[in-house]
């Protein structure tokens, strides 16, 4: 029943944004960091893909998922022999499809677009970033980007419209440039993304490269003290998201 339910998903949002928004804002991060920023570009497009755009894409992307069933007041899947659960657990694992696919988009445009310039421009990168490194920070963003899906969902249940993209936005942004620089940063999912990315990419929050004289640069911010408990903490944090989002949706649904 789940595996049907997943199909649903992906049957229903096969004509909606969800395609447009997975692909066009992980390459517009690319594009627009290498206009403004040239050879800081690959640096630059991971820092706002996670800091800002990652969080605005899981938010809107929410908001597709959800439209059409909120535009009918629920009647369609109400009248479906199914378990309510099983449909929020079908729109998870679409968010989860759709997460996938804008992370391998990013990575590649970033790879490429780095390629493009050092072969083409023979373009020398202050801030090298290897490929190795590069796969890697897309795996951890992955994993410690799950716990957004549910909770962008329930805000969307709870919310609606606009105000829940806005909220989850500001609230990630605020506590990925402060939070993340804390020793108790695994503790707030916010803050881990932001955290382990100066492990992986040595880059800091703010943008800048993770070394001694710049802007709240600190030694510890570049070891992998803490890392383990950060991924630990952020799955426990999805399958606790995903458990409330579950009752929370059967409920709304319902009324």
């Amino acid at each position: 029943m789940l595996r049907k339910c997943y199909k649903a998903e992906v049957l229903k949002n096969r004509r909606t944004a969800a395609g447009k928004l997975a692909a066009g804002m992980p390459l517009a991060a690319v594009l627009i960091a290498a206009v403004l920023t040239g050879e800081y570009v690959v640096i630059d497009c991971y820092n706002w893909w996670y800091m800002f755009l990652l969080p605005a894409f899981i938010a809107l992307l929410s908001g597709v998922i959800l439209g059409k069933e909120k535009r009918q007041k629920n009647r369609n899947i109400l009248s479906m022999p199914v378990d309510m659960k099983r449909i929020w657990d079908g729109q998870i694992l679409y968010g989860i499809r759709m997460l996938f696919i804008s992370l391998f988009l990013l990575l590649a445009a970033a790879l490429l677009t780095e390629n493009f310039f050092r072969e083409l421009f023979h373009m020398e990168f202050p801030a090298e970033v290897g490929a190795g490194s590069q796969l890697a920070a897309a795996v951890v963003l992955f994993v410690t980007s799950l716990w957004q899906i549910p909770f962008c969902l329930l805000l969307q249940q709870l919310f609606g419209g606009a105000l829940a993209p806005l909220i989850h936005v500001a609230g990630y942004g605020c506590i990925a440039v402060t939070v993340s620089l804390k020793p108790y940063y695994m503790l707030i999912p916010g803050a881990i993304p932001a955290r382990l990315m100066c492990s992986i990419l040595k880059i800091l929050p703010n943008g800048l490269v993770a070394q001694p004289g710049s802007v709240t640069y600190l030694p510890e911010l570049v070891t992998y003290q803490g890392f383990p408990a950060g991924v630990a903490s952020s799955l426990l944090w999805f399958l606790l998201l995903w458990g409330i989002g579950r009752r929370v949706f059967e409920r709304k649904v319902e009324e």
